[in-house]
């Protein structure tokens, strides 16, 4: 049936109290985001009756509509009926927030809007993978050489990405904040590194570290940049700030970026990954069993956001992530034998449909529609998921699962082959299926009490 999505966001739009009660819309990866003049005025059961709809979320004063795969066009109908959106999607309201709460949304406001080409990458360089895997590329070849830098830039060159993202969460120049991850990444800074001769600016010692891949120093440093762009301003007189500005703040700021806080980044990343490997060699497989577990309720928090950097960081500093990612996988997995199974046995038709599609969806890594929309929804299925995941994670710990490449869904299958060899790829492959089957066969073991959707839309 073809969705009616005009339909469907002027229904939506009313609900909410109409277009003038919406002072900002935006919107992630399966999420519509808006901040409302007077809460007062929005109609739940309208909002839930609609069919893109799985579900309503708060986070502080955010209402967050979880529409999943069609959120793009949902959006685009809001802007064509008048919504008003912000180009600074990734901006964020401070107000009667707490300082955790204030860091994960930054996290998530440097890391949400980058999430498209990191997959590009990804799949790019599983794409190689098989190449090389199936002897169809030589490793020695060109052909080779540029697919695999192509798959390379998105991570190479991740501190642009995050500087571009931060910019607009910490209300930062976006073209300074570009210069200063440039300031890392400068190929004779890079050449620098890579030397035996000390580095220093005026005496003061430079340490060595390469931000390539790197995501914590650029998200300290712009946030730093933040107020040293406030300071600039009020000592400069009008008559010269559109040149003193610009200048000043690079010169106050390239060399703190050098000598203090990307030093400072790359040592707290460099803790991160300690961290994560006293956990793993500590706990072993009972974290990965843990993590996956929860993440069900993390997701529900909006925090599986601020562990992608650490996922990240454990692939660049060590070569392969043990745990983050390969949680995620389980977690993912399991939603989706969990809303599958629900689609097997559940007798209302319009449930059928939905959980279908949501298992398909949370196969390739979008578990929202499946959280929201199915699992959450009856309560004994992402019960059943969030043990089948842990299971799976216990699975995947004691097999020593590694993930080359960040995924997080059936696609991570190639991502598993690299310096582990083929039997870390049995080992992953064995620990989706356990994740998956255990989904299925506990939700249809727990049982739920099936919802008639269209009465409950009436």
């Amino acid at each position: 049936m073809k969705k009616d999505y005009k339909n469907d966001s002027k229904k939506l739009t009313e609900a909410l109290g109409g277009k003038e009660n919406i002072k900002k819309v935006f919107h992630c990866m399966t999420r519509l985001r808006f901040y409302l003049n007077d809460k007062s005025k929005i109609d739940k059961d309208s909002i839930n009756s609609l069919s893109e709809v799985s579900g309503i979320n708060w986070h502080n004063d955010q209402l967050q509509i979880i529409v999943g795969n069609d959120v793009n066009e949902m959006y685009k109908e809001l802007l064509a009926l008048g919504a008003p959106s912000d180009d600074n999607s990734s901006d964020i309201e401070t107000n009667s927030k707490g300082i955790v709460s204030k860091v994960v949304d930054s996290i998530t406001g440097c890391m949400t809007p980058m999430i498209p080409a990191l997959t590009a990458a990804g799949m790019i360089k599983v794409v190689l993978t098989l190449l090389t895997t199936f002897n169809l590329v030589e490793t020695t070849s060109s052909s080779y050489q540029v697919i695999n830098f192509i798959g390379d830039v998105a991570f190479y060159f991740m501190p642009f990405l995050i500087a571009a993202n931060a910019a607009k969460v910490f209300h930062v120049n976006q073209a300074l904040a570009l210069i200063i991850a440039g300031v890392f990444l400068h190929p004779n800074f890079t050449a620098m590194i890579a030397s035996q001769d000390p580095i220093s600016l005026f005496g003061l010692p430079i340490t060595k570290f390469s931000y390539a891949y790197s995501v914590i120093p650029v998200i300290l440093m712009v946030w730093i940049m933040s107020y040293i762009e406030k300071l600039v301003d009020k000592i400069t007189p009008r008559i010269f700030k559109l040149i003193l500005n610009p200048t000043l703040i690079m010169l106050i700021s390239a060399p703190i970026a050098l000598i203090v806080v990307g030093p400072l980044g790359g040592l707290i990343g460099d803790w991160l990954a300690v961290a994560i490997n006293f956990l793993s060699t500590k706990l072993g497989f009972v974290i990965v069993g843990i993590l996956g577990a929860t993440f069900p309720f993390i997701v529900m928090t909006g925090m599986h956001h601020a562990l992608t950097p650490i996922g990240l960081n454990a692939i660049a500093t060590g070569g392969a992530d043990k745990l983050i990612f390969v949680s995620q996988v389980c977690s993912n997995i399991a939603q989706s034998g969990a809303s599958l199974a629900v689609a097997v046995k559940s007798k209302d038709k319009d449930m059928k449909q939905l959980a279908s599609a949501s298992g398909i969806s949370a196969l390739m890594g979008i578990t929202e529609p499946a959280l929201y929309g199915v699992t959450l929804k009856l309560k004994r299925p992402v019960i059943a998921a969030s043990i089948a995941a842990g299971i799976g994670g216990i699975v995947g710990g004691i097999l020593q699962v590694s993930l080359y490449i960040a995924q997080n869904s059936i696609m991570a299958i190639p991502a598993f082959i690299g310096e582990a060899g083929m039997g870390n790829l049995l080992a992953g492959v064995i620990m989706i299926i356990v994740s998956f089957v255990a989904s299925f066969i506990l939700t249809i073991l727990f049982g739920f009490k099936d919802i008639n959707l269209e009465e409950k839309k009436n």
